[in-house]
């Protein structure tokens, strides 16, 4: 191998400079060396040449040149994939600087699954009235998302449901298990009832999550297992969006009790046979839970 510092993948006696990359991310998004000058601060002979440079000790071609027009190359296409990634990292490393700057205790990097929304808003009302000076980033997702987020620690902590028990890098804090319920119209036949099965329902206009849904998967099987086959008449990704078409007398869906936010246009109802599935705060194991952390998870466990 030849001597020499190795960065970017290339072995070069020289560093390829955050001027130059500066100047290539510029021209990438505005497709102009003028634009990447001016947003440089320099001028326009001078972005050139950082570019130039830049391509020499690549030692492949980033541009295709005719009459004084550029144009970026596939290898450059790809090699700003990864321009972009360091800038994210750069910009992560600005936002804990700006915390650190102005007095922050810390930042917290919280998942929860769409049914949640609610629910977290008033821990998060609860968690920022303790610690003022905490950043909090929310980011809503799915159970596989969420997971991968934690293990990636993209995520300090993520509220997820029927999380991946045998998964050995994630510790797994059970805060509640939760049952499924009908939720209908007010103005529907069978919205009296304490209860209502897979019998009741079959003349039901449903509306329901997508396929993929481990929420489905178990109300589905609930209906094979009484070879009873549902009128589905929509699907939604989130059972917010269901939640609000029942509350339009769209179709009656089986929930869970978290979206229930208006009880003068909806009834939820216990639905028989029993269907439950488990709430969980998961963090990565190899990691020590910080006093923020253990706080945060205090409270979603108290409000849950």
């Amino acid at each position: 191998m030849a001597s020499g510092k190795m960065r970017w993948g290339i072995s070069s006696n020289k560093l390829i400079k955050v001027r130059q990359i500066e100047a290539f991310k510029y021209f990438m998004i505005t497709g102009s060396v003028t634009s990447a000058a001016e947003l440089l601060h320099i001028t326009q002979p001078a972005a050139s040449r950082l570019l130039v440079d830049l391509e020499a000790q690549l030692g492949f071609s980033l541009f295709n040149r005719s009459r004084n027009k550029m144009s970026a190359t596939p290898e450059a296409h790809l090699f700003f994939n990864e321009v972009q990634n360091v800038f994210i990292g750069l910009d992560s490393l600005m936002k804990a600087a700006d915390s650190i700057a102005r007095s922050n205790t810390g930042r917290l990097r919280i998942g929860f699954l769409h049914v949640v929304e609610n629910f977290i808003t008033d821990v998060v009302i609860e968690f920022l009235a303790a610690h003022p000076n905490v950043c909090l980033e929310l980011e809503p997702g799915n159970r596989v998302d969420l997971e991968e987020m934690v293990k990636s620690s993209k995520l300090d902590l993520a509220i997820t449901a029927e999380p991946t028990f045998d998964d050995p890098s994630l510790s797994i804090n059970t805060i509640g298990i939760h049952r499924a319920y009908v939720a209908m119209h007010k103005t529907n036949p069978l919205a009296n009832r304490q209860s209502l099965n897979t019998t009741d329902l079959a003349n039901e206009k449903f509306i329901v999550l997508g396929y993929g849904s481990p929420f489905r998967s178990k109300i589905e099987l609930a209906f094979e297992k009484e070879q009873i086959s549902r009128n589905i008449i929509l699907e939604a990704r989130s059972q917010g969006h269901i939640y609000n078409l029942v509350r339009q007398g769209i179709g009656t869906a089986i929930l869970d009790e978290l979206v229930h936010i208006d009880p003068s246009q909806v009834v939820l109802i216990p639905f028989e046979p029993k269907v439950t599935w488990t709430y969980a705060i998961i963090t990565l194991k190899a990691k020590p839970n910080s006093a923020l952390i253990d706080t945060f998870t205090q409270i979603v466990e108290e409000k849950f």
